[in-house]
């Protein structure tokens, strides 16, 4: 329903298009009628005329004038697509009513998704690429035959496809790959196949700034024979402990201050090693070597440690005691940053030392237990071997940053430890869904990807954590083919019906929900198209409507009865039943309602939906109220004035009857003006009473209202009843002389002689 305002006596142009949902082929109709306000005016529109805007699409076929007020237009919907109709008058503000013809719902587009498109080179390297067919609406819908997509990339080297081609096989609508991003670029990815094409922009990031940092554990080493230093590198990126996304290869070199003593002596066991390389591994924060020192020295050393991704020179010093002590009392633990991601890390070094802080070597195997504060960090029991002065602690600190970062070796006098942890706490992390489309075909197999998100952008999913997605008697997850990656699961799910429905989706204390829609492009549902407002004795069309599941009409292959259960047959009389014929979406019948008020019409069909609408009718018989002097003077000229309405609605151009008795007209209107008003000048011939009888005849029923007037009188006094001396229209035996008379029995018998004349 749409309108557009008039300039003309301030009425609207109004319109129902029947059905409203058209079709390719269908031939329709258009109605368009007159408003006054929130009436319905019963005065036909005079010269209409329409014009498409384009009318390849949709053309005007036929004007009809059957209708009591309204002008029917024959349209034929050649082609799928969307245009304007332009209705108009002279003197009239244009109307302009948007008109969409759907098409057989065939492939018009490719869908290319990207998840996800943003990507930082040190963090997750990996994607989905999806595709799908979609009709003009964007819906999702079947191949009519093989499609064969090729994939495209603006720059080279920067994704790598797991296939570079796709195919979407006839009755199929998704193919689904995985990806790899290598190297920094913003990207345009391309899908062509035949006539479509679709592009997405796919943006890698450079890795923040990295940098290595060096730690030598315990900075004071023993020269003596079994004595080594730790070398431990670890990889910050904007202060933060990071993974590694490949090898890193860390080179050093080892000088005394002397720059004398660091060569080979004549014994292996003691020399230094004066140069060397170690590696942090990809998916690593740290890598570790193990040195040792040439017996007998005391020196001081630098170590320069070089690394060409990120490129970097680092120097550290250290100092070596010609000392040979042994013990086990007084244990140290020297702490290193540690990430929060749910691996096996690195935490510190533990060494021995006595009261000088000078290095002691076991006299026996020790083993330190560690206490710590939260039960989301364990740490492994360390052992110091004999013999050895120092060994490595390591740990889990688990998946997020724990709210006590609190540890100490459980050993007498022992210290507590604050651990220098990064990583994200719960709290900042939350579940995610992605999906190419939330509009599912009923029958087939969708997917949606579950990830994790923090402030950084996608985070790895804890292992422990098991996604859970809430039952559903439409959506079914395929548990068989859930596929995981490191940074989001796909999860399959079969469409078994058509609805709507959210699904809840939980991961540990993660829950997070979706909306989801199944469609389905076979007859789903039923509509009823009519005027909005239906009036007692004007007939008009009805239009019953098969529909999918997206609410587009659908071409049946088949003829389609539907029954029809009426409330009340004495308001509107239905048929008992209709078809919608085979290669159509809708079938048009003509009903006229014979009385007012309000009914249930039900419409069944099997395999469908039960459709039950209310329909109301009005009354539509016109009124009119006499004004006028209730007492005038004999020979006096006075005005008497009519004011008719229909549906509520001043009657205009109405003609108008005037009789009289006891006076004559010298003037009076033969027709209702603009406003429904009718005027006439009276003089009075009778010293008695001036009988007045005013008829109309409307565009569908009449009436008519009579006033007697009194002359010469010293009251007041309203006469309503019959006057035999006064002449009065034979209408089928029954009085007209009253005042306002509804009657719409009358009116119609009136009308319909006064027609056949």
């Amino acid at each position: 329903m749409g309108y557009a305002f008039a300039i003309e006596n301030e009425y609207d142009l109004e319109y129902n298009l029947l059905p409203n949902k058209i079709h390719k082929n269908d031939v329709v109709t258009l109605e368009v009628y007159n408003m006054h306000g929130s009436q319905v005016s019963l005065d036909k529109i005079r010269d209409l005329k329409v014009e498409s805007l384009d009318k390849s699409i949709i053309e005007i076929i036929d004007f009809e004038k059957i209708h009591s007020y309204k002008t029917l237009i024959k349209l034929k919907a050649y082609a799928e697509g969307e245009t304007i109709l332009y209705v108009f008058t002279e003197g009239s503000k244009l109307l302009e009513i948007p008109v969409k013809v759907y098409g057989n719902n065939l492939p018009k587009n490719i869908s290319l998704d990207l998840f996800p498109d943003v990507f930082e080179i040190d963090q997750n390297n990996q994607g989905i690429l999806s595709l799908l067919l979609t009709d003009e609406n964007g819906v999702v819908t079947r191949a009519d035959k093989d499609y064969l997509i090729k994939l495209g990339a603006s720059k080279s080297g920067v994704i790598t496809f797991s296939d570079s081609t796709a195919i979407i096989s006839k009755g199929e609508f998704e193919t689904m790959q995985t990806f790899t991003v290598n190297k920094k670029g913003l990207v345009t990815i391309t899908a062509k196949s035949d006539d479509l094409e679709s592009s997405k922009l796919l943006t890698v990031d450079e890795s923040a700034d990295r940098e290595i940092q060096i730690f030598i554990i315990p900075e004071d080493i023993s020269s003596s024979n079994t004595s080594s230093g730790h070398l431990i590198a670890q990889l910050f990126s904007n202060g933060k402990l990071t993974k590694a996304t490949k090898d890193i290869t860390v080179f050093y070199e080892i000088e005394s201050s002397t720059d004398s003593e660091t060569v080979n002596t004549s014994s292996d066991v003691n020399t230094i090693n004066p140069n060397g390389y170690f590696q942090i591994q990809k998916g690593q924060t740290y890598g570790h070597e193990l040195f040792s020192i040439q017996k007998g020295e005391t020196d001081s050393y630098t170590l320069t440690a070089t690394t060409q991704d990120p490129l970097m020179i680092v120097e550290e010093t250290f100092e070596t005691i010609d000392v040979e002590l042994y013990g086990h009392e007084q244990i140290k633990f020297e702490p290193l940053s540690v990430l929060s991601d749910g691996s096996r890390q690195l935490i510190g070094v533990l060494y021995l030392e006595d009261e000088n802080g000078h290095p002691v070597t076991a006299d026996r195997d020790i083993v330190v237990p560690f206490t710590t504060s939260d039960k989301t960090i364990s740490i492994e029991n360390s052992i110091i071997k004999k013999g050895f002065e120092s060994a490595l602690v390591f740990g889990n600190m688990g998946y997020f940053v724990p709210t006590n970062s609190d540890i100490a070796p459980n050993i007498p006098n022992s210290e507590v430890v604050t651990l220098d942890v990064d990583g994200f706490d719960d709290d900042s992390v939350s579940l995610k869904t992605h999906v190419s489309t939330d509009h599912f075909l009923k029958g087939e197999l969708h997917w949606i990807a579950v990830y994790m998100e923090s402030s950084d952008g996608l985070f790895q999913i804890p292992n422990y954590l098991k996604i859970d997605v809430s039952d559903s008697d439409i959506f079914v997850v395929d548990k068989e083919h859930i596929m995981k990656y490191p940074y989001f699961t796909i999860i399959p799910i079969m469409a078994v019906d058509s609805g709507d429905e959210d699904l809840v989706i939980n991961a540990g204390e993660f829950e997070t929900s979706i909306s989801l829609s199944s469609v389905s492009s076979k007859p789903d549902s039923l509509s009823l198209d009519h005027s909005d407002r239906l009036f007692n004795g004007v007939k008009d069309t009805f239009v019953l409507q098969i529909l999918d599941s997206s609410g587009f009409p659908v071409q049946i292959n088949e003829d389609i009865n539907v029954k029809i259960f009426s409330s009340d047959s004495s308001i509107l009389d239905f048929p008992k039943s209709v078809t919608i014929p085979k290669k159509s979406s809708f079938t048009l019948f003509d009903l006229e309602p014979t009385s007012s008020g309000t009914l249930d019409v039900s419409f069944v069909s099997e395999g469908l939906p039960i459709l039950t609408e209310e329909i109301v009718v009005e009354e539509i018989t016109p009124t009119i109220q006499i004004t006028s002097a209730d007492i005038v003077e004999e020979g006096d000229s006075f005005i008497v004035s009519i004011l008719a309405k229909q549906n509520g609605v001043p009657l205009q151009n109405a003609p108008v009857i005037w009789e009289l008795e006891g006076g004559i007209t010298t003037i009076s209107d033969e027709q209702t003006g603009p406003t429904g008003e009718a005027i006439a000048s009276i003089i009075s011939t009778s010293d008695e009473s001036v009988k007045i009888l005013a008829s109309i005849d409307g565009p569908i029923q009449s009436a008519f209202a009579s006033k007697i007037i009194k002359v010469n009188s010293t009251s007041v006094e309203m006469i309503q009843e019959s006057d035999d001396s006064f002449k009065k229209p034979d209408v089928a035996g029954f009085d007209p002389i009253l005042v306002m008379v509804p009657a719409a029995l009358v009116g119609m018998i009136f009308y319909m002689k006064r027609k056949s004349k």
